[in-house]
């Protein structure tokens, strides 16, 4: 622990001094904090009743020295946004990075509790303070720390088999990035009714938002939907920022295909509409189901299904790691390898120092025109592959014990009816 603690203080100090900086393509490439000022800008519009998704890279009202688009529920701008005001744009930024210490510590506690009295519990904490999404997310001012730790509550009231527990975590998590929507299947499958039920009444809260000004839900639709239906001229995407699973299908499409404006929307369509539907089928049809398991299994799915996943949106994935490693003696291995292939950097900086076939520019959106195709390939499937691994791997072991009908043919799920299997060893 004293161990992890020292390289998490290395890695913080980067905050102030950019040591890090050039490993990562985010904190190399992106002014720091920009993320934090979408939702600081965001919550300033909110304050002086303007549209908060109206974007312009010039606005003379604008409260924050620049941002990037907000792209979060209405409801997060009020709760969170419009607070953050209350200091001076950079000051608010440095109170959001000692709140996420502050959280990151007590996320680390609270799993060396629920892993009891097992000697796993130093190692299971120790994770939080050895991943290096945690500082580009802290860079970014990003807010999707927040959502790994309402995920961590989650995943604890899963563990402990209390539906409260879990009910009110999840449903803050719908309102600050949604992605946790996808968590759904699993609480229908054990027949968490009420968790269900909260969740639909905090998402239901931005509708009065939406309602009272309509042009906002297209513009909310176009920031979030837009790119993940359509990839027209997407060679002008090709860059380094993103590392789901469709990303990198695209860029190593476009590595290989080196003419081609676009990806065959197929390639992207087909591997995405499989990992769901493989996702469901286990959820739903497993003879005897793990819910921790079903937990990490959804938490993964998030990263082969989402376009444009960034490397800090990998802190979400740590909750499923930590209590696998904390609770699921069988699952340990798997878990930590997965662990150490998302915590590390991507080959980023080699590609651009080491291994690139030409001068580095300095337009972002042309640094991977400087690198192999198998660096490209290498870079965006350094993050997904090892997670899509993970994931097979989960669903295997929920699948082995074979699958039945049951389910569907009783049509009610209360918890009890469910063969819960939490593979101890």
């Amino acid at each position: 622990m004293g161990a992890a603690g020292l390289a998490h203080l290395l890695m913080m100090g980067s905050l102030f001094w950019g040591y890090f900086d050039p490993l990562i393509f985010s904190s190399d490439r992106s002014s720091q904090a920009v993320d934090f000022f979408a939702i600081y800008e965001a919550g300033h519009r909110v304050l002086e009743n303007r549209s908060m998704y109206e974007f312009a890279f010039v606005d003379p009202g604008a409260a924050a020295p620049y941002f990037s688009p907000y792209r979060y529920v209405p409801v997060f701008a009020y709760a969170v946004g419009a607070p953050l005001n209350v200091l001076a744009p950079w000051h608010s930024y440095w109170g959001w990075v000692a709140l996420n210490e502050l959280l990151l510590v007590l996320n680390a506690y609270a799993t060396w509790r629920v892993a009891g009295k097992s000697s796993w519990r130093v190692v299971a904490a120790s994770m939080w303070f050895v991943f290096t999404p945690f500082y580009l997310e802290l860079y970014m001012g990003q807010f999707s720390f927040l959502m790994a730790t309402a995920l961590l509550w989650t995943g604890i009231g899963i563990v402990r088999q209390r539906e409260l527990l879990a009910a009110v975590p999840w449903a803050v998590s719908l309102v600050i990035k949604s992605n946790s929507a996808l968590i759904a299947p699993l609480f229908l499958r054990i027949g968490w009714w009420r968790t269900l039920a909260v969740a639909a009444g905090a998402v239901g809260l931005n509708a009065f938002y939406f309602l009272w000004r309509p042009s906002d839900f297209q513009l909310f639709l176009e920031q979030n939907l837009t790119d993940e239906f359509t990839r027209t001229a997407l060679r002008l995407q090709y860059w380094p920022a993103q590392h789901g699973l469709t990303d990198f299908i695209e860029n190593t499409y476009l590595a290989v295909e080196t003419k081609a404006l676009e990806t065959p929307l197929a390639y992207v369509l087909i591997p995405v509409a499989s990992v769901i539907a493989v996702s469901l089928a286990t959820t739903f049809f497993a003879r005897r189901i793990d819910p921790l398991v079903l937990f990490a299994i959804w938490s993964a799915t998030f990263f082969l299904v989402y376009n444009d996943v960034w490397e800090f949106h990998y802190v979400m994935l740590l909750p499923a790691l930590v209590l696998l490693v904390a609770v699921r003696p069988s699952l340990r291995l798997v878990a930590l390898a997965t662990f150490v292939a998302t915590a590390l950097p991507t080959p980023y900086w080699l590609m651009n120092h080491v291994w690139n076939t030409g001068p580095i520019p300095d337009e972002r959106f042309l640094l991977q025109n400087a690198w192999p195709a198998w660096g490209v390939i290498f870079v965006h499937g350094a993050k997904p592959i090892p997670v899509a691994l993970f994931w097979m791997y989960l669903v295997f072991s929920q699948a082995r014990h074979g699958l039945t009908l049951d389910w569907v043919l009783e049509i009610r799920m209360p918890w009890k009816r469910a063969t819960i299997h939490e593979a101890q060893d």
